[in-house]
């Protein structure tokens, strides 16, 4: 990365301040003697990811601040917008993934597109502001690979999407977990804040699942939102269907465990 100076009959600062991942360099941009184009600033050797860089002032007075014709970086980078989420990852777990992405301080919230092919995603999840280190995506199907993307809010608009991030959800074998059998099932019934119950057959695995992520919400951990599975209710040409529980529209919930 470097920046280029054009210089004209204008004073300029004689202490710019670079600060690259938290780490602050300096250079001169009042030259001794009027030139076109010099290069007054170059750093190489940075590792191939995302970088912060913020440019400044030390001292302004008696000059008139910064003038840069160009930053140049080189073919494989690229200037993203600061409202980007960035260094999206994602960790694999039980029937679920859990994705992690930088923090964007003025998001009002995040948008996450998944599906099971690279650059199509057919699902969507909403993370509160605060759930950037830790959302879980559950309800997910051992053994297939998901590909993730995220969007941040900011006044109201929806920025560009993350980098890709994928996970294949593992749960003790490559293959995909068989629906468990009558007799480790129950209905759950959850009661939401606007009266309206929705009812789900699921197995135990399931109901313990949805039960632990309330249970983590309540002491203030984990994402906002919880995907239930549907199942056998998914009607019309869908490869699948969840339904997004939030957590603070949830008034009570009962589990009906079937009989052995």
């Amino acid at each position: 990365m470097s920046f280029v100076h054009n210089e004209g009959s204008f004073r300029f600062a004689k202490d710019v301040k670079v600060t690259i991942d938290g780490i602050d360099k300096h250079f001169n941009m009042n030259l001794d003697k009027q030139q076109e184009q010099t290069l007054v600033f170059e750093t190489s050797g940075l590792e191939n990811k995302v970088h912060t860089v913020e440019i400044s002032t030390v001292v302004r007075t008696e000059t008139r601040g910064i003038n840069l014709d160009s930053i140049d970086i080189d073919k494989d980078g690229e200037l993203i917008d600061i409202d980007v989420p960035t260094n999206l990852k994602a960790t694999p777990g039980d029937s679920q993934v859990t994705l992690k992405w930088d923090k964007i301080e003025n998001a009002e919230s995040y948008t996450v597109k998944y599906g099971t092919e690279s650059g199509k995603y057919n699902e969507t999840a909403t993370a509160t502001k605060d759930a950037y280190g830790n959302f879980v995506i559950p309800g997910l199907t051992n053994g297939t690979k998901y590909y993730f993307v995220v969007s941040a809010k900011v006044n109201g608009v929806d920025s560009e999407y993350s980098n890709e991030a994928s996970a294949t959800p593992q749960g003790g074998g490559s293959q995909p977990d068989p629906e468990p059998t009558t007799g480790d099932r129950a209905i759950l019934v959850v009661t939401m804040t606007t009266g309206l119950e929705k009812e789900f057959d699921l197995s135990m695995k399931e109901v313990n699942d949805f039960i632990a992520w309330y249970e983590g919400k309540q002491a203030g951990s984990g994402s906002a939102s919880y995907a239930i599975n549907k199942h056998d209710n998914n009607k019309g040409p869908f490869s699948s269907r969840k339904d997004y529980m939030l957590y603070d529209r949830i008034l009570t919930f009962e589990v009906s465990e079937y009989s052995k």
